[in-house]
């Protein structure tokens, strides 16, 4: 088995979408010949789901070292409660809580584009300490860093430069091009993260994003350097990693978003398709939005002013190795794309396509609503047309509960992303 060095700080236990990423490449690359020794952080505040470790394969070599607070963390993990079942917890509406505090706050201080590397800038000089010792423990044939942090990305292309090793920077979503973080960078901030990003691409042998439209977008910028170097990889479904759990099942029609509302991602244009739906005489005791992440008191204050509350179910956060169970049970899976979301979208629509119900999706993103086609999931409904939304949620309804759509997703799975990337490795290696 060939190795190779992965520089990601975040990796399971963690509970982020950020490690789930390297753990299906960890768990599919060994069928191309490669495994990674994963040099990954932890902390005692972070949100982990211990299931996870139990997915990480033997081949892998995980040192959990990345910072000083990573070994202590990972001693102390022994006390962390066990996973809950992903089934009938249902969570009461949110209170209002008080804002004067972030009032207090200005606008230009709540922006954490001021710092460009945030918190991981300062503990770079420890990172290259261990990924040099990780190396010598573990000799590797190349390196690959997973995105973000993007002090990563520093680390790994001054290690490269010191060991020869090819690099691979799997960058995921956008740096210095990102369309929604650059223009909230002040103009030295984003110079100066224009040249750091320049030194990165310079020196990797290949660098991979998530999205086509990202792909064009960097070899637009990046035209003195070949356009080979740079490949897309979007994020992928492993049906193998999310079939752990189990559900009673729904009483109702139910409408699954599973995920978190936020400060781009907004409940409103689902909770007026609610509206609207009542309008046309669906009832609440035959259909039901299901939500296992945050809903906050803004969003329940519209419901209840919209007259929609009691078609609103709050259920427990749902860990990740279980999901798959809540989307057998549920009748129709909702995404929502922030607007303005050309370059990126959701994680979890790739989770999505490990199920066969039907998927309706909240986008004006041109990619995914070709992808959405081409495997034959779903729909795409634009942000601005909640009578379409309501349309197809009610088409859905009339046709009753359990109906499934058979994907043509082959090529969005993980073992196929675990090819790409041993294809890459192999060329970078020859």
């Amino acid at each position: 088995m060939r190795r190779f060095l992965y520089l990601t700080p975040y990796f399971p236990p963690l509970a982020r979408v950020g490690a789930l990423r390297p753990l299906k490449f960890a768990r599919h690359l060994p069928a191309h010949g490669w495994a990674p020794v994963v040099l990954c952080d932890l902390w005692a505040t972070a949100q982990t789901d211990p299931d996870l470790l139990g997915a990480v394969p033997e081949s892998t070599v995980v040192v959990r070292q990345w910072s000083r607070r990573a070994a202590p963390a990972w001693r102390s993990l022994s006390h962390t409660p066990p996973v809950g079942r992903a089934d009938d917890r249902v969570r009461s509406p949110p209170e209002a809580t008080p804002s004067h505090l972030r009032r207090l706050v200005p606008r230009w201080l709540d922006n954490p584009e001021l710092v460009p590397l945030g918190e991981h800038g300062p503990r770079m000089a420890w990172n290259l300490l261990v990924a040099r010792r990780t190396l010598q423990q573990h000799p590797c044939e190349a390196i690959v860093v997973n995105a973000d942090p993007y002090a990563a990305c520093l680390v790994g292309a001054r290690l490269a430069a010191e060991t020869g090793l090819p690099l691979v920077v799997d960058l995921r979503d956008p740096w210095a091009l990102c369309e929604l973080r650059r223009p909230r960078r002040p103009p030295p901030i984003r110079a100066l993260i224009d040249r750091l990003e320049r030194a990165v691409v310079t020196r990797a042998g290949a660098v991979i994003l998530n999205t086509e439209t990202t792909l064009n977008d960097y070899r637009q910028h990046y035209q003195d350097l070949p356009p080979d170097r740079f490949h897309c990889i979007r994020n992928h479904f492993d049906a193998g990693l999310i079939d752990g759990g189990q559900h009673a099942g729904f009483d109702r029609f139910s409408l699954l978003f599973l995920g978190n509302f936020g400060r781009f991602i907004k409940a409103d244009v689902l909770l007026r398709m609610l509206s609207e739906l009542r309008r046309r005489g669906v009832p609440s005791q035959e259909l039901q939005l299901v939500v296992t992440g945050e809903f906050d008191a803004g969003a329940w204050q519209l419901a209840r002013a919209l007259g929609v509350q009691d078609m609103i179910r709050l259920d427990a956060h749902v860990p990740y190795r279980q999901i798959g169970a809540v989307m057998a049970a549920s009748d129709v899976l909702l995404l929502l794309i922030q607007p303005r979301g050309r370059q990126r979208f959701a994680a979890k629509f790739f989770d999505y396509l490990a199920s066969e119900r039907p998927i309706v999706a909240v986008s004006d993103n041109v990619e995914l609503e070709r992808l959405i086609r081409e495997t034959g999931a779903g729909v795409a409904v634009p942000h601005g047309d909640t009578n379409g939304l309501a349309d197809e949620v009610y088409r859905l309804w009339q046709r009753g509960r359990g109906q499934r759509l058979p994907r043509h997703a082959e090529a969005l799975s993980s073992e196929a992303a675990s090819g790409r990337l041993a294809s890459i490795l192999d060329d970078l290696t020859a």
